[in-house]
C-alpha cells in the first residue's frame, strides 16, 4: 500500500507540473501570439491547470520512457531514413505554410499540390545520406544516435491523436469548442492542425529531454510524507474545482 501511495503521488505531482506548464503555455500563447491578444483562462477549470497536458505528458512517459533509453544508431538505414523523413517533411511543410497563398487548409490539397516534390526530396536525400553513412569510416557518424528524431515523430503522432480525441470528447460532453482550427493550415475536421501538432512535438520533446530529468531529481529528494502532503494540497482544490465547475456547474 505504501508503494502504491508513492507511485500515485509521483505521477500526480508530474501530472500537476505539466498541467500547469500547459496552462501557462496556452495563456501566454493567447496573450502574445493570437489576436486579439487577451488574457484568457484556457481550459475547463478555474484553477491554473490544463489536465489535457498533464494526461498527455503522462501518456508520453508511459509509452516512450523505455524507448528513449535505447540507442538507435545512424548505421541502421531504417533509423536514418525515418529521422531524415521527419526533418525533411518538417522543414518542407513549414516553408509551404509560410509561403503559400492562399493558405492550404487540408492535407488532401497539400498532398495533391506538393506531395510529389516532398516524396522526391525524401527519396533523393535519404538515398544519398544512407550511401554516405554506409561508406564512411567515421565511427561517430555511424554511431550517431537518432533516437531523439524517432521520439519527436512518435510524440507528434501521439499528441495529435490525444488532441483530436480530447476535442471530440469535450465537444460531445460540454457542447463547447475550446479551440477551432477551421481556418488554419492543414487542419483535420477543425480538431487538429499542423501548427498545434508541430508545437506539441517540439514542446513534448523538449520537456521529456530537459524538464522531466529535473522533475525526477526533485521527486527523489522529496520524502514520501512530503509527496503525500503536496498531492493532498493540490489535489483536493483541483477535485473540488472539477466537481463544482465542470460537473455541477455552480461556479
Amino acid at each position: 500500500m505504501k508503494k502504491v501511495k508513492e507511485v500515485f503521488s509521483n505521477y500526480y505531482i508530474i501530472f500537476c507540473i505539466y498541467a500547469l506548464i500547459g496552462w501557462l503555455y496556452e495563456v501566454l500563447w493567447m496573450r502574445f501570439v493570437v489576436a486579439p491578444h487577451e488574457w484568457i483562462n484556457r481550459g475547463v477549470l478555474i484553477g491554473p491547470f490544463l489536465p489535457i497536458y498533464g494526461f498527455g505528458l503522462l501518456i508520453l512517459l508511459v509509452l516512450l520512457g523505455n524507448f528513449m533509453k535505447r540507442k538507435h544508431p545512424a548505421s541502421n538505414p531504417i533509423y536514418t531514413s525515418i529521422s531524415l523523413f521527419v526533418i525533411i517533411t518538417f522543414i518542407y511543410t513549414t516553408i509551404i505554410e509560410y509561403t503559400t497563398t492562399p493558405k492550404i487548409l487540408n492535407p488532401i490539397d497539400y498532398l495533391r499540390d506538393y506531395g510529389l516534390l516532398l516524396v522526391l526530396l525524401n527519396v533523393v536525400i535519404i538515398t544519398i545520406v544512407n550511401i554516405f553513412i554506409k561508406k564512411t569510416k567515421n565511427k561517430k557518424i555511424k554511431n550517431f544516435n537518432t533516437t531523439i528524431f524517432l521520439v519527436f515523430l512518435l510524440i507528434w503522432i501521439i499528441t495529435t491523436v490525444i488532441e483530436y480525441v480530447s476535442h471530440f470528447a469535450i465537444d460531445k460532453a460540454t457542447h463547447k469548442l475550446l479551440w477551432d482550427y477551421t481556418k488554419d493550415f492543414l487542419n483535420i475536421n477543425a480538431r487538429v492542425n499542423w501548427d498545434a501538432s508541430r508545437n506539441f512535438a517540439i514542446g513534448g520533446t523538449f520537456l521529456l529531454y530537459t524538464v522531466q530529468p529535473l522533475i525526477e531529481k526533485l521527486l527523489k529528494k522529496l520524502k514520501n510524507p512530503q509527496k503525500l502532503w503536496i498531492t493532498a494540497i493540490i489535489g483536493i482544490p483541483m477535485l473540488l474545482d472539477f466537481i463544482f465547475h465542470v460537473i455541477l456547474k455552480v461556479i
